[in-house]
């Protein structure tokens, strides 16, 4: 998983879609995909790691926007940002209730798409940042429930070998499955307990009793070498009480 930002693209206007495929590719954005419809979109999104959705209000089909912004923020993480030509006072109110991030109006030129799309990820992170995101881990004894996509799910804490961190992300890696949920490292690593987790490398945590060899820069676990930085080594050293 790449630190590019991603972007799912809701727009039943064919060239339309096409054109903003167009501009976030050119602008470094990823597009992790695009649809027509809404129901397309909420079956897709359950399975994507989208950092942002762009969505135009009135779709062709049974369901609008609006449906899919509500599945999204009762289920899902990310920020909203709308697209619609269409500025009535009904309407309006819909949108509000969904809490968005952005809202433009068609038609829109690049810089201000491009504009309104760092404002809403800036400003939905400084969001998650500075609130700890209890639907993403809830610690209770030797357990965490943690939110992977529409279910929490209970880990045993000793069963998690690592955590790695990737941008927006983390992969919780136990012997024979992972588990990605949205968070940052050091938000998560207030639920884990610091006599059994330690930083081998800004993007990892370890539990040291899975640790299973330790070499000069990396850290052996269930076989996979993961970084060690100089930075971390002595305190884990430390921790296994190696002379």
């Amino acid at each position: 998983m790449s630190n590019t930002v991603s972007i799912y693209i809701v727009e039943d206007i064919a060239i339309s879609r096409a054109s903003l495929e167009t501009m976030l590719l050119s602008n470094a954005y990823e597009v992790s995909g695009s649809t027509a419809k809404a129901e397309t979109a909420w079956e897709e999104l359950q399975h994507s790691k989208a950092d942002l959705l762009l969505l135009d209000i009135n779709l062709a089909g049974e369901k609008n926007g609006v449906w899919l912004a509500q599945k999204v923020r009762k289920y899902l993480n990310m920020p909203i940002v709308y697209l619609t030509a269409y500025g009535d006072q009904k309407t309006l109110k819909e949108v509000l209730e969904t809490k968005p991030n952005g809202y433009l109006m068609k038609p829109y030129q690049e810089p201000t798409l491009l504009t309104t799309i760092t404002i809403a990820l800036t400003n939905f992170l400084e969001n998650e940042t500075n609130t700890v995101n209890t639907d993403s881990a809830i610690i209770t004894d030797d357990s965490i429930f943690i939110k992977d996509r529409l279910m929490k799910i209970k880990l045993n804490i000793k069963n998690i070998e690592f955590v790695k961190s990737d941008g927006n992300y983390l992969e919780i890696r136990l012997a024979n499955k992972t588990h990605i949920v949205r968070s940052k490292l050091s938000d998560f690593k207030q639920y884990l307990p610091d006599h059994l987790f330690f930083q081998s490398h800004q993007r990892y945590l370890i539990n040291i009793s899975k640790i299973d060899a330790i070499g000069k820069d990396y850290i052996q676990v269930n076989q996979q070498d993961i970084p060690l930085s100089t930075k971390y080594k002595k305190n884990i050293e430390t921790a296994l009480r190696i002379i």
